[in-house]
Protein backbone atom coordinates (compact mmCIF):
# COMPACT_ATOMS: atom_id res chain seq x y z
CA UNK A 1 0.00 0.00 0.00
CA UNK A 2 1.37 3.35 -1.35
CA UNK A 3 -0.98 5.11 -1.86
CA UNK A 4 -1.04 9.47 -1.39
CA UNK A 5 -4.22 11.58 -0.27
CA UNK A 6 -3.82 14.98 -1.13
CA UNK A 7 -5.91 17.46 0.62
CA UNK A 8 -6.40 20.62 -1.98
CA UNK A 9 -9.61 22.39 -0.30
CA UNK A 10 -9.07 26.04 -0.68
CA UNK A 11 -11.34 27.66 -2.88
CA UNK A 12 -9.73 30.80 -3.52
CA UNK A 13 -6.60 32.72 -4.13
CA UNK A 14 -3.19 31.15 -5.26
CA UNK A 15 -2.56 27.93 -2.70
CA UNK A 16 -5.37 25.63 -4.63
CA UNK A 17 -3.45 26.26 -7.65
CA UNK A 18 -0.08 25.48 -5.72
CA UNK A 19 -1.69 22.65 -4.93
CA UNK A 20 -3.33 21.13 -8.14
CA UNK A 21 -0.50 22.36 -9.94
CA UNK A 22 2.11 20.00 -8.35
CA UNK A 23 -0.20 16.93 -8.43
CA UNK A 24 -1.25 16.99 -11.59
CA UNK A 25 2.55 16.88 -12.79
CA UNK A 26 3.34 13.58 -10.79
CA UNK A 27 3.87 10.96 -13.30
CA UNK A 28 3.32 8.27 -10.65
CA UNK A 29 -0.50 8.22 -10.58
CA UNK A 30 -1.09 6.43 -7.45
CA UNK A 31 -2.40 8.98 -5.50
CA UNK A 32 -6.23 10.95 -4.83
CA UNK A 33 -6.60 14.67 -4.76
CA UNK A 34 -9.87 16.15 -2.10
CA UNK A 35 -10.58 18.68 -3.99
CA UNK A 36 -13.37 21.79 -2.95
CA UNK A 37 -16.50 21.68 -5.12
CA UNK A 38 -17.04 25.32 -4.12
CA UNK A 39 -13.61 26.17 -5.23
CA UNK A 40 -13.43 29.34 -8.19
CA UNK A 41 -10.80 28.56 -10.43
CA UNK A 42 -11.46 24.79 -11.76
CA UNK A 43 -9.72 22.74 -13.83
CA UNK A 44 -9.52 18.69 -15.06
CA UNK A 45 -7.78 16.93 -12.68
CA UNK A 46 -7.10 13.01 -13.00
CA UNK A 47 -7.93 11.25 -9.23
CA UNK A 48 -10.25 14.08 -7.83
CA UNK A 49 -12.24 13.69 -5.40
CA UNK A 50 -14.79 16.86 -4.75
CA UNK A 51 -16.90 17.41 -1.94
CA UNK A 52 -18.08 20.59 -0.26
CA UNK A 53 -16.85 23.21 1.38
CA UNK A 54 -17.94 26.61 2.32
CA UNK A 55 -18.54 30.07 0.79
CA UNK A 56 -19.29 31.81 3.40
CA UNK A 57 -19.71 31.86 7.25
CA UNK A 58 -23.24 30.71 7.12
CA UNK A 59 -22.15 27.35 5.38
CA UNK A 60 -18.74 27.50 6.95
CA UNK A 61 -20.92 26.49 10.24
CA UNK A 62 -23.16 24.60 8.69
CA UNK A 63 -20.84 22.65 6.76
CA UNK A 64 -18.44 22.45 9.79
CA UNK A 65 -20.62 21.06 12.13
CA UNK A 66 -22.92 18.75 9.83
CA UNK A 67 -21.91 17.85 6.06
CA UNK A 68 -18.16 17.21 7.35
CA UNK A 69 -18.76 15.13 9.75
CA UNK A 70 -20.41 13.00 8.29
CA UNK A 71 -18.42 13.05 5.09
CA UNK A 72 -15.38 12.23 6.75
CA UNK A 73 -17.07 9.09 8.24
CA UNK A 74 -17.46 7.95 4.85
CA UNK A 75 -14.60 8.45 4.09
CA UNK A 76 -12.51 6.39 6.76
CA UNK A 77 -12.61 3.09 5.85
CA UNK A 78 -11.17 4.60 2.41
CA UNK A 79 -8.63 5.93 4.19
CA UNK A 80 -7.66 2.84 6.08
CA UNK A 81 -7.62 0.62 3.33
CA UNK A 82 -5.97 2.60 0.82
CA UNK A 83 -3.58 5.32 2.03
CA UNK A 84 -0.33 5.57 3.44
CA UNK A 85 0.87 8.73 3.11
CA UNK A 86 -1.18 12.06 3.77
CA UNK A 87 0.23 15.48 1.86
CA UNK A 88 -0.54 18.43 2.87
CA UNK A 89 0.32 21.18 0.75
CA UNK A 90 -1.16 23.91 2.15
CA UNK A 91 -3.23 24.33 5.50
CA UNK A 92 -7.05 24.15 5.76
CA UNK A 93 -9.47 24.59 8.25
CA UNK A 94 -11.07 21.04 7.90
CA UNK A 95 -7.02 19.09 7.59
CA UNK A 96 -7.39 18.62 11.59
CA UNK A 97 -9.13 15.01 11.47
CA UNK A 98 -7.43 13.86 8.60
CA UNK A 99 -4.51 14.60 10.05
CA UNK A 100 -5.22 12.64 13.37
CA UNK A 101 -6.79 9.63 12.14
CA UNK A 102 -3.00 9.45 10.24
CA UNK A 103 -1.20 9.78 13.36
CA UNK A 104 -3.60 7.35 14.63
CA UNK A 105 -2.75 4.93 12.12
CA UNK A 106 1.24 5.98 12.28
CA UNK A 107 1.57 6.50 8.84
CA UNK A 108 3.85 9.39 6.85
CA UNK A 109 2.11 13.04 7.19
CA UNK A 110 4.05 15.92 4.82
CA UNK A 111 3.16 19.42 5.19
CA UNK A 112 3.98 22.36 3.14
CA UNK A 113 4.43 25.26 5.38
CA UNK A 114 4.16 28.46 3.66
CA UNK A 115 4.27 30.80 6.61
CA UNK A 116 4.66 28.63 9.60
CA UNK A 117 3.93 31.89 11.97
CA UNK A 118 1.06 33.57 11.51
CA UNK A 119 0.75 37.04 10.27
CA UNK A 120 -1.03 40.37 12.43
CA UNK A 121 -4.50 40.35 11.43
CA UNK A 122 -4.66 36.52 11.23
CA UNK A 123 -3.38 35.44 14.71
CA UNK A 124 -5.84 34.07 16.99
CA UNK A 125 -6.04 31.06 19.20
CA UNK A 126 -8.06 28.83 16.75
CA UNK A 127 -5.76 29.45 13.90
CA UNK A 128 -2.88 29.12 15.94
CA UNK A 129 -3.84 25.79 17.68
CA UNK A 130 -4.30 24.17 14.58
CA UNK A 131 -0.96 24.97 13.41
CA UNK A 132 0.12 24.02 16.26
CA UNK A 133 -1.02 20.71 15.55
CA UNK A 134 -0.10 20.36 11.93
CA UNK A 135 3.39 21.44 13.41
CA UNK A 136 3.31 18.43 15.98
CA UNK A 137 2.15 15.68 14.20
CA UNK A 138 3.53 15.80 10.49
CA UNK A 139 6.45 13.58 10.12
CA UNK A 140 8.13 15.54 7.52
CA UNK A 141 7.89 19.25 6.48
CA UNK A 142 8.29 20.61 3.11
CA UNK A 143 9.29 24.55 3.41
CA UNK A 144 9.54 27.09 0.59
CA UNK A 145 12.47 29.12 2.46
CA UNK A 146 15.33 28.64 5.05
CA UNK A 147 13.42 31.73 6.54
CA UNK A 148 10.48 30.01 7.87
CA UNK A 149 12.28 27.15 8.54
CA UNK A 150 14.26 28.70 11.17
CA UNK A 151 11.17 30.29 12.18
CA UNK A 152 9.90 27.79 12.99
CA UNK A 153 12.46 25.75 14.90
CA UNK A 154 13.07 28.42 16.95
CA UNK A 155 9.39 29.02 17.63
CA UNK A 156 8.44 25.32 18.40
CA UNK A 157 11.90 23.92 19.12
CA UNK A 158 10.62 21.27 16.12
CA UNK A 159 13.66 19.33 14.43
CA UNK A 160 11.75 17.20 12.71
CA UNK A 161 13.12 15.90 9.16
CA UNK A 162 12.40 18.68 6.15
CA UNK A 163 13.53 20.10 3.15
CA UNK A 164 13.55 23.61 1.36
CA UNK A 165 11.84 23.13 -2.10
CA UNK A 166 11.09 27.22 -3.30
CA UNK A 167 7.75 28.20 -5.11
CA UNK A 168 7.40 27.28 -8.75
CA UNK A 169 6.22 30.12 -10.97
CA UNK A 170 2.70 31.31 -10.72
CA UNK A 171 1.87 31.28 -14.68
CA UNK A 172 -0.82 32.67 -16.07
CA UNK A 173 -2.17 32.06 -19.68
CA UNK A 174 -4.25 35.54 -19.85
CA UNK A 175 -0.75 37.69 -19.74
CA UNK A 176 0.03 39.13 -22.83
CA UNK A 177 3.84 40.75 -22.89
CA UNK A 178 3.89 44.15 -23.62
CA UNK A 179 5.65 45.79 -26.98
CA UNK A 180 8.33 47.96 -26.67
CA UNK A 181 7.11 50.29 -28.12
CA UNK A 182 4.44 50.94 -25.58
CA UNK A 183 5.92 53.67 -22.92
CA UNK A 184 3.91 53.40 -19.82
CA UNK A 185 5.01 53.56 -15.68
CA UNK A 186 2.04 51.80 -14.62
CA UNK A 187 2.92 50.62 -10.95
CA UNK A 188 0.49 47.37 -9.43
CA UNK A 189 0.06 46.00 -5.93
CA UNK A 190 -1.54 42.65 -6.27
CA UNK A 191 -2.83 40.12 -3.69
CA UNK A 192 -4.94 39.85 -0.51
CA UNK A 193 -5.23 43.16 1.48
CA UNK A 194 -3.66 42.46 4.66
CA UNK A 195 -2.39 44.62 7.46
CA UNK A 196 0.70 43.30 7.36
CA UNK A 197 1.26 44.23 3.52
CA UNK A 198 1.74 47.92 3.70
CA UNK A 199 -1.08 49.49 1.65
CA UNK A 200 -0.86 52.45 3.81
CA UNK A 201 2.62 52.87 3.72
CA UNK A 202 2.50 52.48 -0.09
CA UNK A 203 -0.38 55.31 -0.57
CA UNK A 204 1.51 57.44 1.07
CA UNK A 205 4.73 56.60 -0.90
CA UNK A 206 3.11 56.77 -4.05
CA UNK A 207 1.61 60.39 -3.14
CA UNK A 208 5.32 61.28 -2.19
CA UNK A 209 6.44 59.87 -5.43
CA UNK A 210 3.63 60.82 -7.90
CA UNK A 211 5.53 62.70 -10.62
CA UNK A 212 7.54 59.72 -11.70
CA UNK A 213 4.68 56.89 -12.78
CA UNK A 214 1.26 57.02 -14.36
CA UNK A 215 -0.85 55.10 -12.45
CA UNK A 216 -0.79 52.67 -9.26
CA UNK A 217 -3.52 50.04 -8.92
CA UNK A 218 -4.16 48.35 -5.82
CA UNK A 219 -6.15 45.14 -6.40
CA UNK A 220 -7.27 42.21 -4.30
CA UNK A 221 -9.83 41.53 -1.92
CA UNK A 222 -9.29 43.05 1.40
CA UNK A 223 -9.40 41.62 5.15
CA UNK A 224 -9.78 44.42 6.82
CA UNK A 225 -11.24 48.20 6.41
CA UNK A 226 -8.18 50.05 5.12
CA UNK A 227 -8.00 54.14 4.83
CA UNK A 228 -7.58 55.08 0.94
CA UNK A 229 -5.99 58.62 -0.24
CA UNK A 230 -7.79 60.47 -2.51
CA UNK A 231 -5.49 60.61 -5.78
CA UNK A 232 -5.90 60.42 -9.16
CA UNK A 233 -3.36 58.11 -9.78
CA UNK A 234 -4.57 55.90 -6.89
CA UNK A 235 -7.40 53.14 -7.79
CA UNK A 236 -7.96 50.36 -6.33
CA UNK A 237 -9.94 47.03 -6.82
CA UNK A 238 -11.64 45.03 -3.77
CA UNK A 239 -12.50 42.13 -4.60
CA UNK A 240 -11.87 38.23 -5.40
CA UNK A 241 -9.77 38.04 -8.72
CA UNK A 242 -10.07 35.92 -11.81
CA UNK A 243 -7.40 34.16 -13.71
CA UNK A 244 -8.28 36.47 -16.60
CA UNK A 245 -8.50 39.81 -13.94
CA UNK A 246 -5.05 39.09 -12.82
CA UNK A 247 -3.60 38.36 -16.76
CA UNK A 248 -5.03 42.06 -17.73
CA UNK A 249 -3.60 43.30 -14.42
CA UNK A 250 -0.39 41.71 -15.22
CA UNK A 251 -0.06 42.91 -18.40
CA UNK A 252 -0.77 46.35 -17.66
CA UNK A 253 1.87 46.67 -15.07
CA UNK A 254 5.19 48.06 -15.72
CA UNK A 255 6.50 47.23 -12.32
CA UNK A 256 5.00 45.33 -9.45
CA UNK A 257 5.31 46.44 -5.65
CA UNK A 258 5.27 44.29 -2.60
CA UNK A 259 5.73 46.89 0.31
CA UNK A 260 4.84 44.40 3.19
CA UNK A 261 6.09 45.30 6.58
CA UNK A 262 6.34 41.28 7.59
CA UNK A 263 6.79 38.40 5.27
CA UNK A 264 7.73 34.87 4.82
CA UNK A 265 7.47 34.17 0.92
CA UNK A 266 5.16 35.61 -1.53
CA UNK A 267 3.49 33.59 -4.54
CA UNK A 268 3.22 37.77 -6.09
CA UNK A 269 6.88 37.33 -6.53
CA UNK A 270 6.83 33.90 -8.42
CA UNK A 271 3.99 35.11 -10.62
CA UNK A 272 6.29 38.32 -10.96
CA UNK A 273 9.43 35.87 -12.40
CA UNK A 274 6.88 34.74 -14.56
CA UNK A 275 6.18 37.36 -16.11
CA UNK A 276 9.56 38.97 -15.94
CA UNK A 277 8.15 42.30 -14.09
CA UNK A 278 10.66 44.27 -12.16
CA UNK A 279 9.59 44.18 -8.54
CA UNK A 280 9.87 46.56 -5.96
CA UNK A 281 10.16 44.93 -2.43
CA UNK A 282 10.90 45.38 0.94
CA UNK A 283 13.56 43.98 3.14
CA UNK A 284 11.64 41.35 5.06
CA UNK A 285 11.19 38.12 5.97
CA UNK A 286 12.10 35.69 3.16
CA UNK A 287 11.71 37.67 0.13
CA UNK A 288 15.46 37.67 -0.03
CA UNK A 289 15.68 34.05 -0.79
CA UNK A 290 13.44 34.83 -3.63
CA UNK A 291 14.82 37.54 -4.89
CA UNK A 292 19.16 38.18 -4.82
CA UNK A 293 20.36 41.85 -4.16
CA UNK A 294 20.55 42.37 -8.38
CA UNK A 295 16.84 40.61 -9.24
CA UNK A 296 14.78 43.39 -7.51
CA UNK A 297 14.72 47.20 -6.68
CA UNK A 298 15.07 46.64 -2.44
CA UNK A 299 13.48 49.50 -0.33
CA UNK A 300 13.66 49.44 4.16
CA UNK A 301 10.28 49.62 5.87
CA UNK A 302 9.74 53.11 5.65
CA UNK A 303 7.59 55.57 3.07
CA UNK A 304 10.21 57.68 2.55
CA UNK A 305 12.75 55.56 1.13
CA UNK A 306 9.89 53.12 -0.93
CA UNK A 307 8.93 56.67 -2.38
CA UNK A 308 12.76 57.15 -3.42
CA UNK A 309 12.90 53.50 -4.88
CA UNK A 310 9.78 54.02 -6.49
CA UNK A 311 11.73 56.80 -8.29
CA UNK A 312 14.34 54.72 -9.08
CA UNK A 313 12.52 52.05 -10.79
CA UNK A 314 10.55 54.15 -12.88
CA UNK A 315 13.76 56.27 -13.65
CA UNK A 316 16.71 53.67 -14.09
CA UNK A 317 15.75 51.73 -17.60
CA UNK A 318 18.78 50.18 -17.52
CA UNK A 319 18.33 48.49 -14.10
CA UNK A 320 15.27 47.50 -15.11
CA UNK A 321 16.52 45.74 -18.24
CA UNK A 322 19.06 44.16 -16.11
CA UNK A 323 16.51 42.91 -13.90
CA UNK A 324 14.12 41.25 -16.50
CA UNK A 325 16.85 39.49 -18.07
CA UNK A 326 17.69 37.95 -14.59
CA UNK A 327 14.26 37.02 -14.05
CA UNK A 328 13.82 34.84 -17.69
CA UNK A 329 17.02 33.06 -16.40
CA UNK A 330 15.64 32.49 -13.16
CA UNK A 331 12.22 30.89 -14.46
CA UNK A 332 13.65 28.04 -16.14
CA UNK A 333 15.13 26.79 -12.52
CA UNK A 334 11.71 26.98 -11.04
CA UNK A 335 8.95 25.18 -13.53
CA UNK A 336 6.04 23.46 -11.94
CA UNK A 337 8.07 20.48 -13.61
CA UNK A 338 11.21 20.83 -11.68
CA UNK A 339 9.46 21.43 -8.49
CA UNK A 340 7.04 19.05 -8.84
CA UNK A 341 9.54 16.43 -9.55
CA UNK A 342 11.33 17.20 -5.80
CA UNK A 343 8.01 16.57 -4.45
CA UNK A 344 6.85 13.60 -5.78
CA UNK A 345 10.44 11.74 -4.89
CA UNK A 346 9.47 12.52 -1.31
CA UNK A 347 6.40 11.41 -1.18
CA UNK A 348 6.73 8.54 -2.83
CA UNK A 349 9.98 7.31 -1.41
Amino acid sequence: MKKILILSLGRTGSLPIYGEEISSRFKNQNFDILVSKDRIQKRKLINAIEIKTYKNKFTFILNTLIYFPIKFLFFMPKIYKEYSVLYLPYKHFWDLPFILLFKILNRKIVFTVHDGILHKGEKNIITQGLMYIRLKYATEFIFLTSYVKRLVENKYNNLKKSHIIPHPIIENSFFVEKEQIVNTKNLLFLGRIDRYKGVEMLMNSAVKSSLFFDELIIAGKSTYSFNTLKSQKIKTIDKYLSEEEIGTLLSWADILILPYTEATQSGVIALGIFAEKPMICTRVGGFSEQLSDDECFWSDVDEYDLAKVIKEAFCNSKKCEEIKQKLKEKKRNLSWETISMKIEKLLFS
